[in-house]
Parts: C-alpha cells; sequence; structure tokens
C-alpha cells in the first residue's frame, strides 16, 4: 500500500492516503477523498517541510 507522509511548516507529521500538493505552509490533498493520520512528529526526522510530501511503503509482514 502505498501513502505520502508530510511534515508541514509547524513540524507536525501526518500520513495522507492520497498524493498531496504544498500550499500555504502545509498540504492539500489532490483528491477529495483523503484520509489523514497525524503521526508521532519524532518520527522520520529525515522528513521535512521542504523535502516532504514523500511517498512510502507500508508493508505488513507476518511475526513468526
Amino acid at each position: 500500500m502505498n501513502l505520502w507522509i508530510a511534515r508541514d511548516e509547524d513540524g507536525d507529521l501526518w500520513l495522507y492516503n492520497r498524493k498531496l500538493e504544498k500550499k500555504f505552509g502545509g498540504f492539500i490533498p489532490t483528491d477529495d477523498n483523503c484520509d489523514i493520520m497525524a503521526i508521532d512528529n519524532d518520527l522520520f526526522p529525515e522528513v521535512t517541510f521542504e523535502n516532504s510530501p514523500q511517498e512510502v511503503e507500508l508493508k505488513l509482514t507476518q511475526l513468526t
């Protein structure tokens, strides 16, 4: 599953299920049907406002 991760100008980190456009110090989904989830700001320190948004892939693995 492909998702998008972005850090806004305030440093808040968000996860989206749709592609984004950078606008007004934050991000606007390119699709009206978009789910958004706030995630811990300490995660992914390499993701900055300047290099956001970034596409990420979610992989489920089975623990043995």
